[in-house]
Order: structure tokens, then C-alpha cells, then sequence
């Protein structure tokens, strides 16, 4: 990450803390990437790594947080809906 970034990452960091928000792990894309690369699945693009955020947001669980486990399984649950979808797709054009 360029210096400029860093310098709005870390002022947007501060700024929430003052606010009273828990701020000391901050997730970004490239970690889904990072797991995607580590475990070798497939590639996915930036806004399905957005997408992989979201599912962690709705199997999110109070006592533990975001962690990388439930990172993980976000990611994995994120594949399964898409080839899932991508068969059903193939489905319909059989039927068309």
C-alpha cells in the first residue's frame, strides 16, 4: 500500500476509535485473495471478495467476531452459492 492510502487508512482508523468503535482489526479485500492464493481456489474479483464480506456479515457472531475461520468459511460459502447459481443457469438454457 502507497504512503498516501496508509495515511487515510490509518486517520479513518482513528476517527472511528474516537468515536467509540473497535477498530484494531481492519479486514480488506486482499485477504480474501490471500485465502483464495493460500488454499488454492479459484481467483475471484474484487467485488466477490465484497460479496465474501457480506456473507461474513450475516453469519457474523457477537462472541467471537470476524476471524479467520469464519473468513474462510464466508469465502467457501460465497463459492458454493456461485457454482450453485452457475448450474441453474445452465439448467434454464437447457430448457430454453
Amino acid at each position: 500500500m502507497s504512503q498516501h492510502p496508509a495515511k487515510l487508512v490509518e486517520a479513518a482508523r482513528e476517527l472511528l476509535k474516537s468515536a467509540g468503535y473497535f477498530v484494531d482489526n481492519l479486514w480488506h479485500i486482499d485477504d480474501v485473495h490471500f485465502i483464495c492464493e493460500q488454499q488454492e481456489l479459484p481467483r475471484i474479483t474484487n467485488e466477490e471478495a465484497e460479496q465474501v464480506f457480506l456473507i461474513a456479515q450475516e453469519q457474523f457472531e457477537g462472541e467471537v467476531g470476524l476471524s479467520w475461520p469464519q473468513l474462510e468459511k464466508a469465502l467457501r460459502t460465497y463459492l458454493h452459492r456461485k457454482l450453485m447459481l452457475s448450474r441453474l443457469c445452465s439448467q434454464d438454457r437447457q430448457f430454453s
